[in-house]
């Protein structure tokens, strides 16, 4: 076992606020291409949509959301927070507010090896050993820091 699977996880439940976010919605080709690069370009082009508008993109949450169907991503939306005055995008960027509420949240580095094993833990091992009830109506986020991410699933109460 390698010292990644055996790391802990770090879960917490907390309150999410709710967040004003430009975006653009990246669906995947199913090609086999690198969906790494495709989102971190779209990514890019919403932050540099929030600086044309004066604001600095990285002074809020930089977020994904992923939609999946029957396992499978079906889109992943980039987001940045911008200020609630930005009621419209344009040039394709949208405007979207993002729910709050009840969410578990994975800490972990952001290193692709630490962040999959990470994610399949939480929902094959934290999930059952805590009686934990997913919102399916709800998104999952992604959010990003400088070094590290915080996977976060919409979670109801606790399954007695």
């Amino acid at each position: 076992m390698s010292d990644r699977a055996a790391d802990a996880l770090s879960v917490s439940i907390r309150e999410l606020p709710s967040i004003h976010a430009a975006y653009v919605e990246h669906i995947p080709n199913g090609e086999r291409g690198d969906l790494h690069d495709e989102i971190g370009r779209c990514f890019q082009r919403v932050q540099a949509w929030v600086r044309q508008l004066g604001h600095d993109p990285l002074a809020g949450w930089t977020i994904g959301v992923i939609r999946t169907v029957n396992g499978q991503l079906a889109s992943y939306d980039c987001c940045v927070q911008v200020p609630d005055a930005a009621q419209s995008g344009s040039d394709g960027i949208q405007i979207q507010e993002l729910p709050g509420g009840r969410y578990a949240v994975v800490s972990m580095r952001k290193d692709p090896a630490v962040i999959g094993d990470g994610i399949r833990r939480f929902y094959e091992e934290y999930v059952p050993q805590n009686h934990i009830e997913i919102d399916g109506a709800r998104p999952v986020y992604e959010i990003y820091f400088e070094s590290t991410m915080e996977y976060c699933v919409p979670v109801g109460k606790e399954r007695q």
